[in-house]
């Protein structure tokens, strides 16, 4: 490898030139170049000799290698890292995030329709909302370690950024993008059919597609019942892991409680148990009612107006 490219790598990887080796950084695929456009085939040779002395181990996990390199490295930048680098000539993922947005949008939206032909539209879009989630794809990137590739800026790696959903997530459709400009569909669906496909029956069963919120407060409303009130009850963990814990309160009682990643997440999950709850009791009072219910005296006047009633019946049925 020239002293040039070598130094090139030392740059980016900032370790010291004496100790360059394919071993010192995290991996082949943090190969960016802070040169001339008329040079800018050298990253394209750097990542090259990254990928024959180090192994492809991100390639590996994503089940495709790239004929085009420098799409990867550009699938893993994260904005911050290049306001930290001022490096000319380079782009954050942003762009190939949204072109695989949508690449994974038709796609699923294509398994979906084939695969259920008897589902109408209105399923269709819920399971779809949830098979392209954040959840769902960050923890596909989290099985490939995905967030010890990306290359973030120093004070977003120090909050967390690495492990965050939202860099993750972005980072998974900005790879899905880089995949279809260095081949085709094809190979997009191909990878879909390995990481997301196998798994949607699991993914599907184990979501909630209910709006406990709005199934809470049509109960409520149906009723004539006042409509309940979401409180705060705690907020814990660092800036980019939070978790909230919310209640569902009626005339001063507590109906139920749940935690999640945001506020409205612990929102559904106490409003489900609210509505078990309210639910639950509707069906006590209910049965109560119906043991307080005093069944009619049995007299002999009854008796006797009850035989006269069936002998008027049968004499009109000879008639």
């Amino acid at each position: 490898m020239r002293q040039r490219d070598k130094r090139a790598v030392c740059f980016l990887k900032e370790i010291p030139s004496d100790k360059a080796s394919p071993q010192s950084g995290r991996g082949l695929f943090f190969i960016f170049s802070y040169m001339e456009k008329k040079d800018k085939n050298v990253i394209h040779r750097i990542f090259l000799w990254f990928r024959k002395k180090s192994g492809n181990d991100l390639e590996n996990s994503l089940g495709y290698t790239f004929k085009n390199p420098e799409l990867l490295a550009h699938a893993l930048v994260h904005r911050s890292w290049l306001s930290d680098k001022e490096i000319p000539y380079w782009e954050n993922n942003e762009r190939l995030e949204f072109l695989g947005d949508s690449v994974l949008n038709m796609l699923v939206t294509e398994y979906l329709y084939k695969t259920y032909p008897h589902l109408p539209e209105g399923d269709l879009s819920k399971m779809k909302s949830v098979i392209v989630s954040g959840q769902a794809l960050t923890k596909i990137a989290r099985s490939w370690n995905l967030g010890t590739y990306l290359r973030v800026g120093k004070g977003e790696a120090k909050n967390g950024g690495r492990d965050r959903d939202s860099l993750l997530e972005d980072a998974f459709e900005a790879i899905l993008g880089a995949i279809y400009l260095d081949s085709d569909i094809k190979h997009c669906r191909a990878f879909l059919n390995r990481h997301i496909f196998p798994n949607v029956q699991q993914v599907v069963s184990e979501a909630d597609f209910i709006n406990y919120k709005s199934a809470l407060l049509e109960y409520m409303q149906a009723r004539a019942l006042p409509h309940p009130d979401y409180e705060l009850v705690s907020e814990s963990g660092p800036e980019h892991c939070k978790v909230f814990e919310m209640t569902v309160m009626f005339q001063d009682k507590e109906y139920g409680r749940g935690t999640g990643a945001s506020k409205k997440k612990a929102e559904q999950e106490a409003a489900k148990i609210a509505l078990e709850k309210f639910k639950e009791e509707e069906a006590a009072k209910t049965n109560e009612a119906l043991l307080n219910v005093k069944p009619p005296k049995v007299t002999k006047k009854s008796i006797a107006r009850a035989e006269k009633d069936c002998a008027k019946a049968r004499a009109k049925g000879k008639k």
